[in-house]
């Protein structure tokens, strides 16, 4: 659910707003209403901005270092655990990038300065990278030539000869040059011949063909040089992984800081001046359950305040505020768009379904357990922050083992064709490949009809009953008009009940789609939306059958390598099954991570456009930020 939001007015007198603005950060509960034009006119901001920017990507940059190799030294180790204040960390910072190379033992370094600093030894590599290339380019010159022998070449020039370097397509060299031009073939590579010309200097004179210039350093000081960069490389990317740690450690509490830096400017923005600049006008939001504690809190401030409730043309922030499990989904809602204020928020409403539709197309029982298993053994020891998205994972685990034996696989065996003794009692649960088709599709148009009611509850919230009568009409076709052929299998006369749902429906969705517009403007209405609804409720349970689909398309991948384990394994003892055990961990791992992202986007895209659009969701609320301290 969105939690009600009261609107906050201050006004404070302007020697206090500074006091004031740091015990309302510490109070941590009022979303300040932003000035977004002003904010982005704000250049001090924008520099900001910038700085965070260029904050993570190093940040990102050390943490793949990291990853490369946890090994620092424990000299380093014991002076970063001595160092413990903010002053004492940028003094073993300063000694530990610049003593002996850039700058003085006293040298006034700041953070920013070691932010550039890594800067310039990443881009220092990259440049290292660059020269390496251009000179592995200029020693492909010298492949096909072999080592020319420099002091040879030098005498037959002081000689008096003149010696140059040629290649030409095989089909377009001449043996007639050999006579004329002193010319032998030195190599012969991928259609073209290379070849040089030895003839007196006053007589010389070059054949049709292109000129080979060489670079002003030779092969083996090319050589040289190259492993001398590849070499300082190594030094830079060594002295990076070893402090890889420490600095990111050190940059994410200076992205705090400015993080806190630029809360405090968006509220500058915000804030307006009145009465000649003596007074500071501020506007926010509370939630509604802490507003009388923020009203007792400001009555002792001295400030000029009120708390009312949002009007119409306000756009409150959105806080959420579900149940245990309806809030591990909260997150992937997000990846959308918040509801705005006024609306329901669908995500308890969506969150039993994605959990259903990640098993359906995972559908299989053997992936779900391991993936239940490992997540369950990682939350033991994992940190408090990443525990909802591995309780998220258990949920999907659960799902995918519950579907899979439903569909009956267990690490792509088909368990419908195993003949085991105690299985034969869970066949009865399990279902075959057209059932499972079925039953996507029932899936889906319960969904679709629970989208559409709703639909309902928004409307009548947002616009009142009359506004939902349309979809109220819909909801009465679908369903009655299905009940009444249910029932008319069963064998009784339901032609006349069937005429009047009909009715029914006709008049609330032709006549009483709007009341306060012209009847023939409303049948008119009617007409276009019964088009786009008719049209759009097939696409969408259409749509469902992917849900099915992957199931299957995992099941049989799996299948597959099982088959390949079993015929690509020679018949040798031990041999055998060691090859078996190698197609099985690679192919089902492979068939794990693919079917594992498909079962995790297809659930949103069907959360997202199908059921979304049926239920009515509108978005476009802005998350609820109040003015805290971020550490």
């Amino acid at each position: 659910m969105i939690v009600p939001m009261r609107k906050l007015s201050l006004l404070i007198f302007h020697q206090d707003y500074q006091t004031f603005l740091e015990e309302l950060r510490e109070k941590g509960v009022v979303h300040i209403h932003e000035n977004k034009k002003r904010s982005a006119e704000d250049e001090e901001l924008r520099q900001k901005f910038i700085l965070l920017k260029r904050i993570n990507e190093m940040i990102k940059l050390l943490t793949k270092r990291i990853a490369v190799s946890n090994v620092v030294p424990g000299e380093l180790q014991n002076r970063w655990k001595q160092a413990t204040g903010p002053q004492e960390k940028l003094a073993f910072y300063r000694q530990l990038f610049y003593a002996g190379t850039l700058v003085k033992e006293n040298a006034d370094v700041t953070e920013l300065d070691l932010l550039a600093f890594l800067e310039e030894q990443f881009k220092r590599m990259e440049h290292i990278d660059q020269q390496i290339a251009s000179l592995e380019k200029d020693g492909l010159v010298y492949a096909p030539w072999g080592d020319l022998p420099s002091e040879r070449i030098s005498g037959l020039q002081n000689a008096g000869w003149d010696l140059r370097f040629f290649t030409i397509p095989d089909r377009k060299y001449l043996p007639e040059w050999e006579e004329r031009y002193h010319a032998f073939v030195v190599g012969q590579e991928k259609g073209q011949k290379y070849f040089v010309t030895v003839q007196p200097r006053e007589e010389a004179e070059n054949p049709e063909a292109d000129v080979v210039v060489f670079p002003a350093m030779s092969a083996e000081q090319i050589r040289q040089k190259i492993e001398q960069l590849k070499a300082e490389k190594e030094g830079v990317a060594e002295h990076l992984t070893q402090v890889a740690a420490f600095s990111v450690e050190f940059l994410t509490t200076l992205r705090l800081n400015i993080g806190e830096d630029t809360d405090t400017l968006k509220v500058k923005d915000a804030a307006t001046t009145l009465l000649e600049d003596k007074v500071v006008a501020l506007e926010g939001w509370v939630p509604e359950e802490i507003a009388a504690d923020m009203d007792r809190w400001l009555t002792d401030k001295g400030v000029a305040y009120e708390l009312q409730t949002p009007q119409e043309e306000d756009n409150p922030p959105i806080l959420l505020k579900n149940n245990k499990f309806a809030r591990l989904f909260e997150f992937i809602g997000e990846l959308y768009s918040l509801p705005n204020y006024r609306e329901i928020d669908l995500t308890p409403f969506f969150a039993p379904f994605f959990v259903l539709f990640f098993g359906f197309c995972l559908g299989d029982a053997g992936y779900g357990l391991l993936i239940l298993l490992g997540v369950t053994i990682y939350k033991c020891k994992a940190k408090p922050a990443i525990r909802p998205v591995l309780s998220l994972a258990q949920w999907l685990g659960l799902s995918t083992v519950i579907m899979g034996i439903v569909g009956g696989t267990f690490f792509g065996i088909q368990l419908l064709d195993v003949h085991v003794e105690w299985l034969e009692k869970m066949k009865a649960y399990m279902l075959d490949s057209q059932q499972l088709f079925n039953l996507a599709l029932i899936i889906g148009g319960v969904q679709i009809i629970f989208g559409m009611f709703l639909k309902v509850a928004n409307l009548w919230k947002q616009h009142g009953f009359p506004a939902a009568l349309s979809t109220i009409g819909w909801l009465v076709l679908i369903l009655g008009e299905g009940i009444c052929y249910a029932l008319s299998l069963q064998g009784a006369d339901m032609l006349v009940p069937m005429y009047v749902v009909g009715g029914i429906a006709a008049l609330l969705i032709f006549v009483f789609n709007n009341l306060h517009r012209n009847v023939f403007i409303n049948i008119g209405a009617g007409l276009w939306d019964s088009y786009n609804m008719v049209t759009g409720l097939l696409g969408d349970t259409l749509s469902y059958i992917r849900l099915f689909a992957l199931g299957i398309s995992s099941a049989v991948l799996g299948l597959v390598f099982n088959d390949l384990a079993i015929n690509m394994s020679p018949d040798i003892p031990v041999i055998k099954q060691l090859i078996m055990l190698i197609i099985l961990l690679f192919g089902h791992s492979v068939n794990l991570f693919m079917a594992g992202l498909g079962s995790f986007v297809h659930p949103m895209r069907l959360t997202f456009v199908e059921f979304y659009k049926n239920a009515g969701f509108e978005g476009g609320g802005k998350k609820y930020q109040p003015y805290k301290r971020r550490k």
